[in-house]
């Protein structure tokens, strides 16, 4: 397993194999680092310094006080599960569920994170005796297990084992029923989307730009259900039994599977393969056009409302229905997106001034009056991705790719 990089790197956050150049023609480079089977990888990237974890050893390397490519490394008191880079704090998350913080400079530390405990139920707010009715005294909330952790710019999230939403360290939000499960959290510059088992989206804080997928364009302080997505799931009951399996199956087709979190807008995947953009366009990171034909008016900035995207077809030389190279996965940056679709291709759009849409795609845009972005999905040439085993990690103003072999002959 490689890693593969491409974009921002003026303030030495990574260090290469092959020094400046690029392993294919989309001008991918490695990132030397001591990968090991045994140890998982987790990385996480901010603006001046990225965070490598492998097993309890955590590296920050960037600019940590006054030059670039400064180093430091730290070791947890267990596995690391997975990291969250923020401007001026790294969160970290061990497999035990505890939560750690550490400011990215020289004198870096982990100092361990305490959450307040969740608000307790009113069926448990009175004072508990025993058989003889004396008081008992009052139990010490245990300490969160957190499960999913984001943060970004403004905006730091935790989830707990119990469904608790943190804004840490407070609780912000408690979501009920033992049947609800998060698969995915993501955060922008100001705003958090996450996703739960039943394929229903919710977001949270700054939708002045439209990032949250709700009409009215304001700032949500607790998680909201995104009503437009939830609407595409299938709720018809049958009136024969018979039917029942069928409705199921067509529900699960129609429901949301992967989330993405750019700087000010995020974007969705169904099941099915439809492809959802939603927030600030400024740069074409919804795949929608800036300009309109002419290029003398623009189009709107901001789009509140999921869009929804018909790809170009993928032309690779694996499809046999369209359904082969629908996309699977969406990925997001402070200002790019990118799409892996089912037969491996990764298409990508939005602002690449610092190549973090591609080599090829970099030159593209100089082509089209120099502009310093795509406002089109566009593939990526010379990349196949292995569905099952590869990922893709957006930074800020990068991208990241867990590879063993993605470079087309």
């Amino acid at each position: 397993m490689r890693l593969l990089f491409t974009g921002f790197n003026a303030f030495g956050q990574h260090e290469f194999v092959n020094g400046n150049a690029g392993d294919c023609n989309a001008g991918l480079r490695e990132i030397k680092t001591l990968l090991s089977d045994k140890n998982q990888c987790t990385i996480s990237i901010a603006w001046r310094y990225s965070a490598l974890a492998l097993g309890r050893k955590l590296y920050l390397q960037g600019l940590l006080a006054e030059y670039p490519g400064e180093c430091v490394t730290l070791e947890a008191a267990g596995d690391i599960k997975a990291l969250a880079a923020g401007d001026t704090h790294c969160l970290v998350l061990l497999h035990s569920g505890q939560l750690y913080r550490v400011k990215p400079n020289l004198k870096a530390e982990l100092l361990p994170v305490r959450l307040e405990a969740p608000p307790r139920s009113s069926s448990n707010l009175g004072t508990k005796r025993s058989i003889f009715g004396i008081p008992k005294a009052p139990e010490l909330p245990a300490s969160p297990v957190v499960e999913h952790i984001a943060c970004g710019s403004h905006i730091n999230v935790a989830i707990s084992s119990e469904n608790a939403v943190y804004s840490i360290p407070s609780c912000l939000h408690q979501f009920s029923g033992r049947q609800f499960r998060v698969e995915q959290l993501e955060c922008g510059h100001e705003h958090a989307v996450l996703l739960n088992g039943n394929g229903d989206v919710f977001t949270w804080g700054n939708g002045l730009r439209g990032q949250l997928g709700q009409a009215v364009l304001k700032a949500e302080e607790a998680p909201h259900l995104v009503e437009a997505l939830a609407g595409i799931k299938v709720n018809i009951w049958p009136a024969y039994t018979y039917l029942l399996a069928v409705i199921i199956r067509r529900e699960r087709v129609f429901q949301i599977t992967r989330i993405a979190a750019g700087g000010w807008h995020s974007a969705a995947i169904s099941a099915f393969g439809d492809l959802y953009t939603w927030g600030l366009n400024c740069s074409g990171q919804l795949g929608v056009r800036v300009m309109k034909p002419g290029g003398l008016l623009k189009e709107p900035t901001v789009y509140p409302l999921p869009q929804l995207h018909d790809l170009a077809e993928c032309g690779c030389s694996t499809a046999s229905a369209d359904d082969d190279c629908a996309p699977l996965g969406v990925f997001a940056g402070s200002r790019h997106t990118l799409v892996i679709r089912r037969c491996g291709g990764l298409w990508a759009t939005g602002w690449c001034r610092y190549n973090q849409l591609g080599k090829q795609l970099h030159l593209l845009r100089q082509q089209q009056k120099n502009q310093s972005y795509l406002d089109v999905f566009q593939p990526l040439d010379g990349i196949t991705l292995d569905t099952s085993s590869d990922r893709v990690l957006c930074g800020p103003w990068s991208t990241v790719i867990f590879s063993g072999k993605i470079c087309a002959s």
